[in-house]
C-alpha cells in the first residue's frame, strides 16, 4: 500500500510540475522548495524532475538548480506534454500546431492505408466508426471520442509504418480536447459521423484518392469545430 501511495503521489507531482513547467518558461524549480510545498521527499522530488528532464522539458545545472529547456528541446509528442501544452496558457497555439501537424500527415496516412489495409484493419475501422454511430444515438459524447480515438488509431495502424501509428497518440490528445470543448453530447456534428463513414468506405474499397479527399473533410470539420468552440487563454 506504501509503494502505491508513494507512485499516485509521484505522478500527481509529476501532472503539476509538468503543468507549470509548460506555462512558465522562466521557471526555476528547486528540490528544496518543491518537497516543502508538497510534503514530500527527496527521493520523490529527484524521480519527478527525472521523469521531466525525460521528456525534454527541464535540464538540471550545479549552483544553478532545475531551468526549463528551450521548447524546441521538449518532447512534442509525448502524449502527457501535449495534454500540459492544452491546458496552458497558450492552448489555441498548441491546438493549431497539432490540427497542422494532422493535415500534413492524415491526408496521406489515409490514402496509404487504401492501399494497404488488410480485412483485419478494415474490419476495425466499421467497428470504431459503428462505434461512433451508436454513440451518437445514445448521447455519449465520452463513447463518441473512444470510438473517434479507436478509428484513427486503426487507421494509422492500417498504413504498417511504426513511426506513423505512433502518431495515434496526438490524435488522441485533439480528441479528448475537442470532447472538452463540446462539453454537451447535443453538440456532437452529425456531420463527423458521415465524414467518417466516407473514410471508412474509402479504405475499405481502396481508393487512396478518395481516402485521402475524406480525410482532409474530416479534419476539415475537426478544425471548425475547435476554432469556435473555445477562445486562447493567454
Amino acid at each position: 500500500m506504501a509503494a502505491r501511495q508513494q507512485w499516485s503521489l509521484h505522478a500527481r507531482l509529476v501532472d503539476e510540475l509538468g503543468r507549470r513547467v509548460v506555462a512558465d518558461p522562466e521557471l526555476t524549480l528547486s528540490p528544496d522548495e518543491i518537497g516543502a510545498e508538497f510534503g514530500v521527499s527527496r527521493t520523490v522530488v529527484r524521480e519527478t524532475l527525472r521523469v521531466l528532464e525525460a521528456k525534454g522539458l527541464v535540464s538540471a545545472r550545479p549552483n544553478v538548480g532545475t531551468r526549463v529547456r528551450p521548447r524546441t528541446d521538449w518532447n512534442l509528442f509525448d502524449p502527457q506534454v501535449i495534454d500540459w501544452r492544452l491546458h496552458g496558457p497558450r492552448r489555441a497555439e498548441q491546438m493549431r500546431e497539432l490540427l497542422e501537424l494532422r493535415g500534413g500527415i492524415e491526408p496521406m496516412a489515409a490514402a496509404l492505408a487504401a492501399e494497404r489495409a488488410t480485412p483485419a484493419d478494415v474490419t476495425a475501422l466499421r467497428e470504431a466508426w459503428s462505434g461512433m454511430r451508436d454513440a451518437v444515438a445514445a448521447h455519449d459524447l465520452s463513447a463518441f471520442s473512444a470510438a473517434d480515438i479507436a478509428l484513427h488509431t486503426a487507421l494509422l495502424a492500417a498504413v504498417d509504418n511504426p513511426m506513423i501509428a505512433q502518431l495515434s497518440g496526438v490524435v488522441a490528445e485533439v480528441v479528448r480536447a475537442r470532447e472538452e470543448m463540446l462539453r454537451r453530447p447535443e453538440h456532437i456534428n452529425p456531420d463527423a459521423v458521415a465524414r467518417h463513414g466516407d473514410l471508412v468506405e474509402a479504405v475499405a474499397g481502396h481508393d487512396p484518392a478518395a481516402a485521402s479527399s475524406a480525410m482532409r473533410a474530416v479534419l476539415a470539420e475537426v478544425t471548425h469545430a475547435v476554432t469556435t468552440s473555445a477562445p486562447d487563454r493567454r
